[in-house]
Parts: C-alpha cells; sequence; structure tokens
C-alpha cells in the first residue's frame, strides 16, 4: 500500500525586523547571528523540521519566506530613527501575522524582537509561539522606559506580560533576564531557556588586521592611549558618567587618554554629548567618529586601552564579548547582566561613581601587566560565546515545543 510522506514539522523564524531600523541595531545583530548561525549547523541537527524565513509580511496576511536562513539580510534603503516605519512593521505583525502563518502552515514560529505581540493567534491553525527576551528593562526602569507611546505605566506592564505570558516558550539571553521573568510575571523555569547571545569570531578577532595602523591615523588616535565606546546615549548607557570618569582619569595620571564614541547620532545626539562633555571639561578628550564598519571597529577594540561600557542596565551587553574577542581589555558594571556576561575578566565598577570609573581607566592606562591580564582572560571568555553554540541551544528549544 503506498504510504503518504511524512510531513515535517514547520518551523518559522520572523526575519521581519531587518525591514526596519532594529536591523541597524543589536536586535539586527541577534536575528542575523541566529539565522546565520542555524543555516550553518551539519544538516543531520536541523533534521526532523523545515525551517523558513519570513522575510515579508502584508496586511493581508500575503509573505514572503526562504528556506535558506543566511540568504536574507532585510532591505538596503533602512532608514536609521524613522518611527513610522518601525510603526507599520509592527501593526503588520499583529494584525497580519497569525494569517500568514496559517497559510504557511507553521507548526512553530520564533518573534526575535521585541514589540508587536500577534493578535488572534488561534487564526494561526494551532501554530505556537516562541519569544525571545533580551531584557525587561522597561519595568526595571519605567520612568524612563515606559513613556505613553509603549502604554505608560498603567498599560506599558500589561502589555509586556501579555507577551510573555501568551508565548508557549521564552528565550532569555541571560541568566538576568529569566529571573525577570519570574519576579515580573511569576514564569516559572520549565518555561524557559536560557540562550546566550553570541559572536562571529571570524569578525571579532585579536589578529591584527592590514588595515589597523590606517584605522587610527584616520581618526587621529595614539595606539592603547584611547578608550573605545559603540551604542546609543539614551538614559541607562550613562554618557555623563563615562565623561566624568574620563576627567577624573584624566586628572589622576592619564592625561593623554581620549574617548572615542563609535555610531550614527543625529543632531540632537550629538548635542547632547559636546554638552557633556564640556560640562566635565573634557571636550578636547571626546571624538565622536560616526558610523564604523564592523572591520573598523574590530580594529579600533584592538589597539584601544579598553571598551569603555558603564551601562546601567543591559540584557546582555554584546559588545563587551566583541571587544574581548579582540583582545582589548573592558571596564564595565555588575548592572544588569553586564557582572554575568563580563565575569571576572573585566575590570567592574559602580556605573553611579564617577571616581571609580576614572580609577578604572586610570589604573588600566598605568599598568601594562593588568592590560595583558585582561586581554588574555577576555579573549578566552569570549571564546564561549559562539554562533554554533547559540545555534544549537535555539534548535533545541524548538524541538522541545514541537515534542520531536
Amino acid at each position: 500500500m503506498y504510504e503518504l510522506p511524512v510531513r515535517e514539522p514547520t518551523v518559522v523564524l520572523d526575519l521581519t525586523p531587518l525591514d526596519t531600523d532594529s536591523r541597524l541595531r543589536g536586535f539586527g545583530r541577534y536575528v542575523l547571528t541566529l539565522a546565520r548561525g542555524i543555516a550553518a549547523l551539519p544538516a543531520e541537527e536541523r533534521a526532523g523540521m523545515r525551517l523558513l524565513g519570513l522575510t515579508h509580511l502584508g496586511w493581508d496576511g500575503s509573505y514572503r519566506v526562504v528556506d535558506r536562513l543566511d540568504a536574507w539580510s532585510g532591505e538596503a534603503n533602512v532608514a536609521r530613527d524613522d518611527p513610522r516605519q518601525h510603526l507599520l512593521w509592527a501593526y503588520r505583525r499583529r494584525v497580519a501575522l497569525s494569517i500568514a502563518l496559517r497559510r504557511i502552515g507553521a507548526d512553530v514560529v520564533h518573534l526575535l524582537t521585541p514589540d508587536a505581540t500577534p493578535l488572534a493567534m488561534w487564526a494561526a491553525g494551532g501554530c505556537k509561539k516562541v519569544v525571545t527576551c533580551h531584557d525587561l528593562i522597561d519595568l526595571r526602569w519605567p520612568d524612563h522606559y515606559l513613556p505613553p507611546m509603549k502604554g505608560g505605566k498603567t498599560f506599558g506592564p500589561m502589555i509586556l506580560r501579555r507577551r510573555y505570558t501568551s508565548a508557549d516558550h521564552i528565550v532569555a539571553i541571560s541568566d538576568e533576564s529569566a529571573r525577570d521573568l519570574g519576579r515580573f510575571f511569576g514564569i516559572g523555569p520549565e518555561k524557559i531557556t536560557r540562550v546566550y547571545n553570541s559572536i562571529a569570531h571570524t569578525k571579532w578577532s585579536p589578529t591584527p588586521g592590514a588595515a589597523d595602523a590606517w584605522v587610527l591615523e584616520n581618526h587621529g588616535l595614539n595606539d592603547g592611549r584611547y578608550l573605545v565606546y559603540v551604542g546609543d546615549l539614551d538614559w541607562r548607557k550613562n554618557v555623563e558618567g563615562m565623561m566624568s570618569g574620563l576627567a577624573h582619569a584624566r586628572r589622576g595620571g592619564a592625561g593623554d587618554v581620549v574617548l572615542v564614541l563609535c555610531g550614527q547620532l543625529n543632531d540632537a545626539k550629538r548635542a547632547k554629548v559636546l554638552r557633556l562633555a564640556a560640562d566635565a571639561g573634557v571636550t578636547d578628550a571626546v571624538k565622536l567618529v560616526g558610523f564604523v564598519t564592523d572591520a573598523d571597529l574590530a580594529a579600533l577594540y584592538r589597539r584601544s586601552l579598553a571598551h569603555l561600557f558603564v551601562s546601567r542596565d543591559e540584557g546582555f551587553g554584546l559588545t563587551v564579548i566583541e571587544a574581548m574577542a579582540c583582545g582589548a581589555p573592558v571596564i564595565t558594571t555588575r548592572s544588569g547582566s553586564l557582572g554575568e556576561v563580563a565575569g571576572d575578566d573585566a575590570l567592574l565598577c559602580d556605573p553611579e561613581d564617577p571616581v571609580a570609573i576614572g580609577d578604572a581607566i586610570a589604573r588600566l592606562a598605568g599598568d601594562p601587566m593588568l592590560r595583558d591580564h585582561l586581554r588574555e582572560a577576555g579573549i578566552v571568555r569570549a571564546a564561549r560565546f559562539t554562533v554554533e553554540r547559540q545555534a544549537r541551544e535555539t534548535v533545541a528549544v524548538y524541538r522541545r515545543v514541537l515534542g520531536v
């Protein structure tokens, strides 16, 4: 008797955030790294599942998918800081994703970025939902991160509760985020799997590049006498702490050390940095170099005195691992997950204590043995955060949810 072929369960990774300005941020790095990591796993580790990437979602539930998860990196014309673009994406995800999932025949969907929880998942034909929790910073610091457009302090927590309690399983990118899911929503550990973020070690490496010296020359930097910060400038990033710490360090024996801020800034953010630098008296010691490629950033890490990242809170802190992998000492804090990620292989200080931040900078600037120790320890630590491990542990979550 003829037997029909067994249908493999279908897992859909929502890659549509790559069509928004999330592609240019940490969320975009997470989506791309995970998708490419899963695609690179040996075929036998992906066997028994059909893995698809959702690359386009229309208002009516129309869709495009790829079966090569490494074949999509988003639209090239993504604009930074365009709220309309993000809102359109969010409403399409809310109202149309369940329709698209039913048409695809999806058994599991993985929502890789926050916001825009799909409505009426019952319409998705029994599709189960895996959600990545990057952090719950909005609830930890509601005065700063729950504005009216996010529901405010009244509705914002309700929106977040629905996002995570409606999930069939949650991927938390740190133990800290996993604990917060229990603390704020009472979600038990049986519904959460911690899967650390990762970096591509072929890109972030201590091996000197041929253009490293040119990168320093291009930005007017002296080898080993500058600090690197890369990222946004919102409240938790503690720009004022960096500036005050730098001022203290320069008064305390590190008078030639400068701070390099990497990242595309609009006029308002540039003005904020310059104002804070002026307030701290370090205007001449701060360089805003704008957007830099990953290759140039790796070179800046490699030749730096340290990566300075004194954030008040992070769900993971990916730049800590990037810098360590490149052989840069790291000055950071224990706040959020940073102590968990950096461990004892960085200098840790209180983000609200600029004297401690400055002392850490000055200590590194005057102690080559300490710099060498942190470089070596950081390289070893960063090696734990591999793309292969992240992909393998995430695929294990899909199997758990599918029961295969």
